[in-house]
Formats: C-alpha cells, structure tokens, sequence
C-alpha cells in the first residue's frame, strides 16, 4: 500500500502545473465576423488593367453543376483529416457570416457573371469578458481575397484568400506555466506557445433557372494551420511572428457565388429576367492546442496536398 501510494503521488507532482496568464481567457466568450467590402465593385476591365496581360482577356461563365461537383471533390479528401484532427485538439469556437451579398448589383449576363464583386474580406475576432473587467480581444485575424490571382476570378470562376494580418493576445486552451517533474525537483517552465487553426467555409445559396432552390451548398474551403504561437505581447519574438504571417496565402479556393434568377423592372416599368446578388456565408472554425497532435502535423505539412482530393491510400501513405 505504501509503494502504491507513494505512485500515486508521484503521478499527480507529474500532473500538477500552473496555468500561464494569457492562456485558459473563455469567460463570456463571443465570436464576431464583420465584412470588408472593395472601395469600387471588382469588373474585368480594373483586372486586365491591373495586371497587364499579354492579350485582351475573354471571359467564359462556367455551368454552376460543375462548380458544385468541383467544390464536392476538392473537400472530399480533407474532411477525414480534418475529422481525425478534432480528437487532439483542447479547444474549439465557431463563428459565421449569413446572407451576405457578393456582387454589388444584378446582372443581365448570367447566373456566373463575375462583374461587380463587392465582397473584399472579413474580419475574425474573439472576444472575452472576465469578471467586473472590460471586454479584450483574445484573437484578431484579417482574410482578404488574393488580388494577386484576380485573374482565375474570371477565366476560372474561382478566388482565394491571404492572410493580412493577424493578433493573438490570449488563448483559450490551458498553457501550462509551470510544472513539476519528480518530486525532489522544483519546477521548469515549459513553452508558452500554442497551436491554432482555421477553417473557413464558403456556402452558397441561389435559386436556378428551373425554379430549382439550393441552400448551403460547399463553394469553397481554405486552411490555415499555425503552429507554436507565442502570446507573450511584450516580447519582440511575439511582434516579429506576427509581422511575418502578413499576407500569407491560405490553402484551398473557392468559386465565386452563383446569382439567382430573379426578375428586373426598367425605367418604363416593364419586367425582365435577371439574375442576382449572389447569398452566401461563410462559417469560420477555430481550433486551438497546446500540443501538437499527430494528425494536427499532418495537416499541416499536406493541406496543399489535401485539399486536391486526397484519397484513402494517399492519406495511408502520407501517414506511414
């Protein structure tokens, strides 16, 4: 018995630690999404201009049932990395953007009529409350579309996002401080660093030319995995970290979002078929972890690779 206990306490110094005091922040959490739109609605004519191409560009409006088979396939590999990855993971928080316009007017062009995009970025934040204290945010992140791949907008149907910029000033997983290790030993400090993910879906939701309704259909996802993040706000290291995620590219696409049809009034008041704004939304999943899991790495290191259809035997593979 005395054997067996003196385990027993060795087995709980191992275990004790001291929470670090920008981790373990989800006292009346909330997660907010707010938009960013262009100053000028994105047309061909600003691209081509911008970009300078070779030759005049031409563009082609791409069926909306390839779309949705594309996006299906494009995802269809990640989903199982991404499912396995949530068991290792401490911490999880969601937010969302409903019923958000992408093009600034209607069309007369087509359900795939890339013209007068309005839909820029947005903004993530998470924000926490403690006690009689005033509301901080604990993560701001930036997402932007790609303007240097605006040209696959029209010749491809499709953007991307970047990175740009983001601020962690407080994790909501346990970071352990301080630690023993055997019992005639003081503490060590451990790494005060953490691992956080995002996952951005876009969804889209119209109404075809056969009076079809398709709500929530997956356009698009888009990874971005960082690894060791220090939240120490004082020290250089920190500043320096974060200055080098600007504009970092995400992993993933998306396409742009099909208009329903819907119909239209001239000036003299005589009604025809046009198509338009484009719904969408956008649902943003957090993970955060104090260690890095198996599977965590592994999306990490492949997401290039996983967001092009991997499949079973590749993921046996990769994980080999």
């Amino acid at each position: 018995m005395r054997k067996s206990g003196w385990i027993i306490g060795l087995i709980l110094l191992v275990d004790s630690c001291t929470s670090y005091k920008y981790s373990n922040k989800s006292i009346d959490e909330s997660v907010i999404l707010s938009t960013i739109h262009f100053d000028e609605a994105l047309t061909l004519k600003q691209v081509v201009n911008m970009n300078n191409p070779e030759s005049e560009a031409s563009r082609g409006l791409i069926s909306t049932d390839l779309l949705i088979q594309g996006a299906n396939l494009a995802i269809q590999g990640v989903g199982h990395l991404i499912k396995e990855s949530q068991k290792s993971y401490t911490a999880e928080y969601f937010g969302g953007l409903n019923n958000e316009n992408f093009y600034t007017a209607n069309s007369v062009n087509g359900m795939m009529d890339p013209e007068g995009i309005q839909f820029k970025g947005f903004v993530f934040e998470r924000i926490f409350k403690e006690k009689k204290s005033q509301p901080e945010v604990a993560v701001r992140a930036w997402f932007s579309i790609d303007q240097s791949k605006l040209h696959d907008i029209y010749f491809n149907s499709k953007f991307y996002l970047k990175l740009d910029s983001v601020s962690v000033k407080y994790a909501k997983v346990k970071i352990n401080e301080k630690k023993w290790f055997l019992p005639w030993t003081l503490f060590l400090k451990t790494s005060k660093t953490f691992n956080l993910d995002f996952e951005i879906r876009v969804l889209a939701n119209w109404i075809d030319q056969s009076g079809l309704i398709h709500q929530n259909i997956l356009f698009g996802k888009f990874l971005l995995p960082l690894r060791n993040i220090p939240i120490d706000p004082g020290k250089r290291e920190t500043i320096t970290y974060f200055e080098n995620l600007k504009n970092t590219p995400l992993s993933g696409s998306s396409y742009i979002i099909p208009r329903s049809v819907t119909y239209c009034t001239d000036k003299r008041g005589e009604v025809y078929q046009c198509f338009g704004r484009g719904v969408f939304d956008i649902q943003v999943k957090v993970r955060e972890s104090s260690k890095e899991g198996t599977v965590a790495k592994l999306i990490h290191d492949n997401s290039e690779d996983a967001l092009k259809n991997l499949n079973t035997k590749d993921l046996k593979k990769i994980l080999k």
